[in-house]
């Protein structure tokens, strides 16, 4: 965890806590605090702890960056073939407007009398 001793002091400013109050929320002996800070030792459980008392979430302090999955093996072939088919049906349906459209068969009305169309 880098920056640990900095996060820390930037949360509990925002929090308006000192070191000594965070200690007696976990349960910790300032002393016990300071030298898991100084070896960088710290449990999850004691992590889990500041971050309740901070309000802050877990990853605050952890240095990692939410990644987002990108589908893979089938489920990226499934995520594809969706897609072409919605695309497919889009085009459907703007072909199918337009040949109501020049046929005169098709009367727009719009959404607010609450009907999108009507066949003669």
């Amino acid at each position: 965890m880098k920056n640990f001793s900095e996060k820390l002091k930037k949360a509990l400013k925002d929090k308006g806590m000192t070191k000594g109050k965070l200690c007696e929320h976990i349960g910790m002996s300032l002393d016990g605090f300071k030298s898991m800070e100084d070896n960088d030792t710290i449990k999850v459980r004691t992590l889990e702890q500041i971050c309740e008392v901070l309000e802050v979430p877990l990853n605050y302090f952890l240095d990692i960056e939410p990644v987002k999955a990108e589908p893979v093996g089938f489920w990226k072939r499934l995520v594809e073939e969706a897609t072409l088919e919605a695309q497919n049906w889009k085009i459907r349906a703007y072909k199918a407007e337009s040949q109501l459209t020049q046929s005169g068969n098709f009367k727009y009305v719009s959404r607010r009398q609450g009907v999108l169309a009507s066949v003669a």
